[in-house]
Parts: structure tokens; C-alpha cells; sequence
């Protein structure tokens, strides 16, 4: 009769080659001149053998990177975290103004009763006030109008 493995994910940990502690994630490397393939702890073992550079540093000839191996059924990643997306700028919060007034795209204005989206970069006219030219002037949504409005005034929409 065939035995029964267990089924705890501790029982399908592999051992470091280093420290020989059981782990669920291991870097697969190469780390002497005999070429064989170790598996080693990611951390203090893995800056030990590679010299924390992932293909080995100039001091550290012999080493090779092979990949992670994961115990699957510890139902882990091996994966880096992502990084957050930085938030896009702002664009100015401006009053509509005829004279020599420089907008660039993005820029939100308030003409009239309405708030504006720059659509391209431009010198204010008359000819090109929003509402006139649709060629360099969006009207901004109703809520980003609210929103334009909360910021400018450094209070919160309820």
C-alpha cells in the first residue's frame, strides 16, 4: 500500500542549501564552480551567495540565477509587491481672462457660470473664450465642475 503524504503545505517545504531551514520560496541558483543548482533562502543566504545583485556580483563569479521555485501548496507569491501609480499633477485652477493669459492643456477655468478643460495649449483671446471656441475649451462634467469648485474653496462636497 502507498502511503499517504500530509496535507499540510509545511510537509512540501524544501530546505536551503545555506542555512537548511524548510522554506516556501527559494532563488534557484548556481553558487560554486561545480555548476550544480541550489535552492537558497531570499534573504540574508541569497545576499550571501549573489552579493544582493540578482546576476551576481563582479566579487561573485560562480553565481547564476535560475529562477524562484514557490511551494504551490502553500498557496504563497514570490512576486514583488507593485508599486502604487504615482498621482497625476493638478492641473491650475484659473479665472477666464482675455489679457495675454497663457493656458496650457489641462488647465481649468471658470467662465461664465461653467467650469472648462483646456483642450491645447494657447494665448487667451476673445475668440478663443470658452464657450466660443470648442477648439481649445471642453466644458468639464458636472461633478469635476463640484470638485473644481471644493478645491478652490478648500471644503469637501457633502
Amino acid at each position: 500500500m502507498a502511503s499517504k503524504r500530509s496535507k499540510s503545505p509545511s510537509a512540501y517545504r524544501k530546505p536551503c542549501s545555506i542555512c537548511e531551514k524548510p522554506r516556501d520560496v527559494l532563488v534557484r541558483c548556481r553558487i560554486d564552480d561545480t555548476m550544480q543548482w541550489n535552492f537558497v533562502c531570499p534573504g540574508s543566504c541569497w545576499r550571501e551567495v549573489s552579493g544582493g545583485i540578482v546576476d551576481g556580483a563582479e566579487d561573485k563569479p560562480n553565481y547564476v540565477y535560475g529562477g524562484m521555485w514557490k511551494n504551490k501548496h502553500a498557496g504563497i507569491s514570490a512576486a514583488k509587491p507593485k508599486k502604487k501609480p504615482k498621482k497625476k499633477d493638478t492641473a491650475a485652477i484659473k479665472d477666464w481672462s482675455e489679457s495675454q493669459s497663457d493656458y496650457i492643456q489641462n488647465d481649468r477655468v471658470k467662465h461664465g457660470r461653467k467650469w472648462w478643460i483646456c483642450r491645447r495649449s494657447h494665448r487667451s483671446s476673445g475668440e478663443n473664450a470658452p464657450g466660443l471656441s470648442y477648439r481649445y475649451w471642453n466644458e468639464a462634467p458636472s461633478s469635476a465642475s463640484d470638485d473644481q469648485q471644493s478645491v478652490k474653496n478648500n471644503t469637501n462636497i457633502t
